[in-house]
């Protein structure tokens, strides 16, 4: 994961973290926000959700699950209330059947301009 603002900055190097780790039979995921190939958030909220929960499922890929092993799920959003029909349309594509917990909180900005989500989880994952 890199800053598209400076292609050299390695976030996970620079601010220290890892997209997922496991602690027992979960596991944590850091989170994902919606930003194209260049490094920015679509003006679209709908195409920013698709390319969060894009961005989800690669993490959780690596980790070797999938979005029905998720138990938890928390997502920061700026632009709250606005939008939260089409994001939780796309949440549901996301998500299929499964029924994670869900906890949606209001902030007043993220990271970079212009990212209206950011979405973390906790994944089950029996050895």
């Amino acid at each position: 994961m890199t800053d598209p603002a400076n292609p050299e900055l390695n976030w996970l190097e620079q601010y220290q973290f890892a997209e997922f780790t496991r602690a027992g039979d979960l596991v944590f995921l850091s989170g994902q926000v919606g930003h194209d190939e260049q490094g920015n958030p679509p003006e679209d909220p709908i195409a920013q959700y698709q390319l969060a929960f894009q961005s989800l499922s690669r993490v959780l890929r690596q980790a070797g699950l999938t979005p029905a092993d998720i138990v938890d799920l928390t997502t920061f959003h700026t632009s709250y209330p606005q939008h939260m029909a089409e994001f939780v349309a796309v949440k549901a594509e996301f998500q299929g059947p499964a029924r994670p917990a869900w906890t949606a909180v209001g902030v007043e900005r993220l990271g970079m301009p212009g990212t209206l989500v950011e979405i973390k989880a906790i994944a089950s994952a029996p050895r």
